[in-house]
């Protein structure tokens, strides 16, 4: 038997199905429709029923959406801000910098805009530290390195190819110096070994002897990375 909920409408001309957004199916019938008739048409329709309510429970059960932070706490650079919103008649959403403040201006209802230009403002934010931090590390350890480029990734936290390229993560900012540092002994490390082999980990533990710790800190800490840095 299908459970449905049974709407009498005096304008509704014959029966009408639908699913809620909260994966019910409702009943839209004239007053002097029977339960004999509507069981007659839901038996007609069962199939697209079972589609729909499995995909409107999909939707019901899928996670929402992260919101817009109220601060962007940022331990690799000791920098903290204030995110307030401010409506503009302005397409989109842009950023202005005030004294530990993220003012969002513009389309500031839309929430997915906001996000999006919070996580250009991180990308550009960690181009400007991460690059000149990266190229500190390479000189200290004589560690070349051939460039570096800065991505949002979702998982990686750096990358070094063959080629000597490195990319960084803007979500390291997100994790204390020490722990950022210990990433970009690894990625250079890299440079000299491309694996992780024993001669991998004794050239990191050279140049960085707590990596062990510094490796459990970082599995552990990524885990906090706010939900709304990387898109979905």
């Amino acid at each position: 038997m299908i459970e449905y909920r049974l709407r009498v409408s005096h304008w509704a001309r014959g029966v009408t199905l639908r699913v809620t957004a909260d994966a019910r199916l409702e009943v839209v019938a004239p007053r002097r429709i029977g339960a004999r008739t509507i069981a007659r048409i839901l038996g007609e329709h069962r199939e697209w029923i079972a589609a729909a309510l499995g995909e409107a429970q999909a939707r019901h059960c899928r996670p929402a959406p992260p919101s817009v932070p109220l601060d962007v706490v940022l331990p690799a650079i000791r920098g903290h801000w204030t995110v307030t919103r401010e409506p503009t008649q302005a397409r989109g959403v842009r950023i202005r910098l005030g004294d530990n403040e993220l003012v969002l201006a513009g389309q500031v209802s839309d929430a997915e805009s906001c996000r999006r230009a919070l996580r250009r403002w991180l990308v550009g934010l960690a181009w400007d530290h991460l690059l000149p931090w990266l190229e500190n590390v390479s000189r200290r350890h004589g560690l070349p390195y051939g460039r570096c480029t800065v991505r949002l990734t979702r998982a990686q936290w750096g990358c070094c190819y063959r080629s000597g390229l490195i990319t960084l993560s803007a979500r390291l900012l997100f994790l204390p110096p020490l722990v950022v540092e210990y990433v970009l002994v690894h990625e250079l490390c890299h440079t000299k070994e491309q694996n992780h082999s024993a001669a991998f980990w004794d050239l990191v533990a050279r140049y960085c002897p707590e990596y062990t710790l510094r490796r459990t800190e970082l599995r552990k800490l990524g885990k906090g990375v706010p939900d709304w840095v990387v898109e979905r």
